[in-house]
């Protein structure tokens, strides 16, 4: 580390003529050499030496803060929804307040959380975004119109070859793969009488798709769980 005495000395001598500037190791400039004084130039003089530590550990707490949001604070869905139709806001908060008390406790945490997400249409690629979830998201279960979901299943098959919501039968009685909820215990509980509200369950033949099943077979037969509080 620098001898601040020894500069100031050599400066001395330099200023006085004692020491031939061509000899020194300070040159002169000019200017005089302030050596930082009060608390203020200190601190502004530490901050300027350490300013790419300041950076990193700004850039290491932001990063921190994120994750600590979404691995403690975010909530962590038992039954995760993509909605394939435009529904306000509002509407979807009620879905999701009214539907967690039918979900199953899938990732065992105590708590009954259901999660529906919906994508914003693009103007010039349409709706990019539920067809990303469908290829790389993680939502168990899709709402619509019934045209909306079959679309969706029509395309996947075309362009893929594989069906992929599940079939629904045991539920309905009838062949197919959409469910409309107004007719389900839930939906006449609900009084969704006039918003079209389909459901279809992702066909990945795991753990997720029970879960989703025992989830739309839940609404349908009006079996609702005792939410515990926090």
């Amino acid at each position: 580390m620098p001898d601040s005495n020894k500069d100031k000395r050599e400066l001395l001598k330099l200023k006085q003529g004692l020491v031939d500037e061509n000899e020194s190791e300070i040159k002169e400039t000019g200017y005089d050499v302030k050596m930082p004084e009060t608390a203020a130039e200190k601190t502004k003089n530490w901050m300027w030496y350490h300013t790419g530590a300041i950076i990193l550990a700004v850039i290491l707490t932001a990063v921190g803060i994120v994750v600590y949001f979404q691995f403690f604070v975010s909530k962590n869905p038992d039954v995760s929804i993509y909605s394939a139709g435009n529904y306000a806001m509002s509407i979807r908060t009620s879905f999701e307040k009214s539907m967690s008390g039918y979900a199953p406790d899938a990732n065992n945490d105590g708590k009954r959380v259901v999660e529906i997400k919906q994508g914003v249409d693009d103007p010039m690629l349409g709706n990019v975004e539920l067809y990303n979830q469908v290829e790389n998201g993680t939502a168990q279960v899709f709402i619509g119109t019934k045209e909306q979901l079959t679309q969706l299943y029509d395309d996947i098959l075309a362009a893929d070859g594989y069906e992929l919501f599940c079939p629904l039968d045991f539920l309905t009685g009838e062949q197919g793969y959409v469910l409309d909820l107004r007719d389900t215990l839930y939906g006449k509980k609900m009084q969704i009488f006039t918003t079209e509200l389909y459901a279809a369950v992702r066909n990945t033949n795991d753990e997720n798709s029970e879960h989703a099943l025992e989830f739309i077979s839940n609404l349908v037969n009006g079996k609702e769980y005792i939410q515990k509080e926090g």
